[in-house]
């Protein structure tokens, strides 16, 4: 940020990452003139079908005037046709902060860094795990290398991602931010036994890769390619595949 604001740059912090940081560092001390706040994920707002996706602004005081006005004041309106965005998701938001005070703030932080380091853990014997910190630790998230598999026994990150369905998850965010790979934030709601179950699924889709590439179940049938399996399917009187 130094580097930035010395040739006279600003600099821009995405909250995206806010599940490794409340409680426990401030995007303002560590240099950031900008920053939004996404409310999903960290502030208790789900995340899923794209949304529904708001979140505050926040600004150092020398961007103040700058700052597009309201809606009903000022000369200065604002700059979007929807200015105040998915109003109903910021009460929720308001009372999970309210509910959980700043020391349960930082608890959910570090328990998102733990569950993330536990997945990570577990997993790095299976799966190269991308961008990790100078003592191999990560924050939130870990990025799961699923390419290898794909040069070992053709299988492909969106065949891992349907046979996960199989096992009974949602497969995690896939090819982001790398192509090829899956993003895993099991953040801090989820307990133990179901991050285990996850693990344990994974580690069974590489095995079941790992007999793909021993030539024990030919490239173009086997559970991953064929994956999701319908119940009508694995119920049939006939079955005709190799696995």
């Amino acid at each position: 940020c130094a580097l930035i604001h010395e040739h006279g740059g600003q600099v821009y912090f995405d909250g995206a990452n806010l599940n490794a940081l409340v409680g426990l560092a401030r995007p303002g001390d560590i240099g950031a003139d900008v920053c939004h706040m996404n409310l999903h994920k960290t502030f208790c707002i789900p995340h899923g079908g794209g949304g529904p996706g708001v979140g505050p602004i926040g600004v150092k005081a020398h961007l103040k005037p700058y700052l597009p006005g309201h809606v009903t004041e000022g000369s200065a309106h604002a700059v979007s046709a929807a200015p105040i965005g998915s109003a109903s998701i910021l009460p929720i938001t308001w009372m999970y902060i309210r509910m959980m005070g700043a020391s349960g703030l930082k608890q959910a932080t570090e328990t998102a860094i733990i569950s993330a380091n536990y997945v990570a853990t577990r997993l790095a014997p299976h799966f190269p795990l991308l961008y990790k910190g100078r003592h191999d630790r990560i924050a939130h998230e870990c990025i799961l290398d699923t390419r290898v598999l794909k040069e070992s026994a053709g299988i492909s990150v969106d065949d891992i991602a349907k046979r996960l369905i199989d096992y009974g998850f949602h497969a995690p965010t896939m090819s982001f931010p790398v192509a090829g790979t899956l993003m895993v934030e099991p953040t801090e709601s989820e307990p133990k036994r179901e991050l285990d179950r996850f693990c344990e699924a994974m580690i069974a889709i590489a095995g079941e890769a790992a007999k793909v590439a021993k030539g024990e179940w030919p490239l173009n049938d086997n559970p991953l390619v064929n994956a999701p399996h319908t119940a009508a399917e694995a119920l049939a009187g006939s079955w005709t595949h190799p696995y």
